[in-house]
């Protein structure tokens, strides 16, 4: 009888497999979720990471880089609203931004409590940016040292990688 029984069950499914992650050579850097295997993605596949973005690359980057410092709060001084929307969304959740638009008007008191809030600053310079809005984060070089970086090229992919490199943990 308990042969019968044995022989009627059916067999136990197969283990589930193994979830895979195809990655960019850049995205194949940072940190894999336990229990993920992670493949080169080919020249013709797209990257589940980035989705072969150099900006959301960059993103990413920077977002571990924040994770890793426990950094928390990005203050951006300078930039359109194009590349403010998308900073916004490539950080969304993960880091707190800031945007200064660079041709507003700003007083000294409302720049010290912009660089009290952040964690970063980041002047980017080579953005819509007048002196005069600059100026108010830059004077304060003195207080604020470790809390800033200059952004001295244009798109969202170099102020990311910028920021990265400054809060990187090799960068001290």
């Amino acid at each position: 009888m308990r042969a019968q029984q044995a022989l009627a069950r059916s067999p136990p499914p197969p283990p589930a497999p193994e979830p895979v992650e195809r990655r960019c050579a850049e995205c194949a850097k940072l940190p894999v979720k336990a229990g993920v295997r992670v493949v080169e993605a080919g020249p013709d596949a797209v990257c589940d990471m980035c989705g072969s973005s150099a900006n959301k690359r960059a993103a990413l980057a920077m977002i571990e880089a924040f994770r890793a410092r426990g950094l928390r709060r990005l203050l951006v001084v300078g930039g359109g609203p194009g590349t403010a929307e998308d900073l916004r969304q490539l950080l969304a959740g993960e880091v707190d931004i800031r945007i200064v638009d660079g041709e507003g008007h700003r007083n000294a008191a409302k720049a010290e409590a912009d660089l009290r809030w952040a964690d970063v600053v980041a002047v980017w310079s080579s953005t819509i940016l007048s002196h005069k809005v600059s100026k108010l984060y830059t004077d304060r070089r003195d207080a604020f040292r470790d809390k800033l970086v200059t952004v001295p090229r244009r798109g969202v992919a170099a102020l990311c990688m910028a920021v990265a490199e400054k809060v990187s943990p090799s960068a001290g």
